[in-house]
């Protein structure tokens, strides 16, 4: 049997297990390690999972499980297949994570938020390469399309919180009313 998210209930990198409780980071704010290049300038050093997992306070096991998932590529991989990642996939990770603990969404949720906002990056930079007018205007509907998807998805979300809360707040009234018919003389 599977979750809303497709997996297994309690399983290793079910989202009840790839969500780690609070934690307190003291880990650099800089995605990647800093590193100079030929010319004296700063340039990013790719980090390995066990780097990654200490600055986003996931576990390796949890990152691994996400790129199962599909909601995260590595960068690079070394030759001995060591899995490599850039400060874009230490931002997507953390996009996940907020996703998850702050807005309660699934995994399933997350993939097309991600999906979403890959398409969105794709037209964006097809659009940014000079294509003609008529393919700009193509790509834009396109973009727009993707983002009003989304819209959708997250109006359907917030109407289903508001209603859960609307709920809430009836049962509220009606233990107030009982205790304070308890309470009264």
């Amino acid at each position: 049997m599977t979750n809303a998210a497709g997996t297994e209930p309690g399983a290793a990198g079910s989202p009840a297990a790839a969500r780690p409780g609070p934690t307190t980071s003291t880990a650099p704010t800089t995605p990647t390690a800093p590193t100079t290049g030929q010319h004296g300038e700063p340039e990013e050093r790719p980090l390995r999972i066990g780097e990654v997992a200490r600055q986003t306070g996931l576990t390796t096991r949890t990152i691994r499980y996400y790129e199962e998932m599909g909601l995260l590529r590595p960068s690079s991989h070394r030759d001995s297949g060591e899995r490599l990642y850039s400060g874009a996939d230490v931002d997507r990770l953390s996009y996940i994570k907020q996703f998850q603990e702050f807005m309660g969404f699934s995994l399933a949720e997350i993939r097309s938020v991600l999906d979403a906002d890959d398409m969105l990056e794709e037209v964006r930079t097809a659009y940014r390469s000079g294509k003609v007018t008529d393919e700009r205007r193509a790509l834009l509907r396109a973009a727009l399309e993707a983002n009003d998807r989304l819209l959708a998805r997250l109006d359907e979300r917030a109407a289903r919180v508001a209603e859960f809360r609307e709920k809430r707040l009836a049962k509220g009234e009606r233990i107030r009313t009982r205790l304070a018919e308890l309470d009264a003389p």
